[in-house]
């Protein structure tokens, strides 16, 4: 005759071990893993920054040598100092440009010569705004 089932089975016993993980370490380790992303989000956003206001600098560099070339092939009797003005990344003049150049003539170390400065403002973060200036002598000769 057959017993009625238990609910138990008979057969082979396992022994219980304290093997695995708790839900304890679990939650440590995600802890842990979230700081870690949020610190690398936040150098990634730092270093997009730095690359973004390198290549900003890089285009206002550009449009002061660009200047300053145009103004080298002027006759040195008609540099004047220039208001600054607000341009675009071509250099075009324009009232909503994201550049500022100015231009400073002043007299030169030797006679018939001008120091001219070109000085290109671009925005650099957080509203500060930041130059490159190039600075050269231009010389009209003896005649």
């Amino acid at each position: 005759m057959s017993r009625p089932w238990s609910g138990r089975s008979r057969g082979p016993q396992v022994e219980r071990t304290d093997a695995g993980f708790t839900i304890l370490s679990v939650l440590i380790a995600v802890i842990l893993m979230a700081v870690g992303i949020v610190a690398v989000s936040g150098t990634a956003v730092y270093l997009m920054g730095l690359q973004t206001e390198a290549s900003v600098r890089s285009t206002a560099t550009g449009l002061a040598v660009s200047y300053m070339e145009q103004t080298k092939t002027r006759p040195v009797a008609d540099l004047a100092s220039e208001e600054p003005e607000s341009i675009d990344e071509t250099g075009a003049e324009t009232p909503a440009g994201r550049f500022t150049r100015t231009l400073t003539v002043e007299p030169g170390p030797e006679p018939n010569s001008k120091l001219v400065t070109v000085t290109i403002g671009y925005p650099s973060g957080l509203g500060r705004v930041r130059s490159v200036q190039l600075v050269t002598i231009v010389y009209g000769g003896t005649g």
